[in-house]
């Protein structure tokens, strides 16, 4: 459940947003996008991120590697999510200093942002954006449940 959730999550917020998600570089983030899951969460692909995670960690029955998982996360987007604002600031100016004010980081609001942008929604930017996290996402959970059968056997 966490995981479908968590790829739905990114599937949506791709498709709004682009490729440009994927950056390598901080600070990539320019153009505000305040449609699709944007409306009620600023971050929802670290949110997507941290949910396909937490799903992996329920499927292997690793439960004490949560509370790992929630401090690895926080170490590594926070820092990023302040470059990612600072750019949004720098680049959209009071536009994004009033969605900032409105959409909070992580827990979704309702009702949502009133003020969506014209970012159009496509299937094939999101499943393009999205096919290797796709392809991770059935090898790790198929090699998961190898594991568990050879357990079993």
């Amino acid at each position: 459940m966490f995981i479908a959730t968590g790829e739905f999550l990114r599937i949506w917020a791709v498709g709004y947003a682009g490729a440009s998600t994927r950056a390598r570089t901080l600070g990539a983030a320019r153009d505000l996008v305040t449609t699709g899951p944007y409306r009620y969460v600023r971050n929802p692909l670290y949110i997507g991120n941290f949910l396909l995670s937490l799903g992996v960690c329920f499927v292997a029955n690793v439960y004490w590697l949560v509370a790992v998982l929630m401090v690895g996360y926080l170490l590594q987007y926070l820092p990023i999510i302040v470059v990612e604002e600072s750019c949004l600031m720098e680049s959209c100016g009071q536009v994004y200093q009033t969605y900032r004010e409105r959409v909070p980081r992580f827990i979704p609001q309702f009702p949502p942002y009133p003020y969506p942008s014209r970012h159009d929604f496509s299937w094939t930017r999101a499943f393009k954006s999205e096919r290797r996290t796709l392809t991770a996402i059935v090898c790790v959970i198929g090699l998961i449940f190898a594991r568990q059968l050879v357990d079993l056997l």
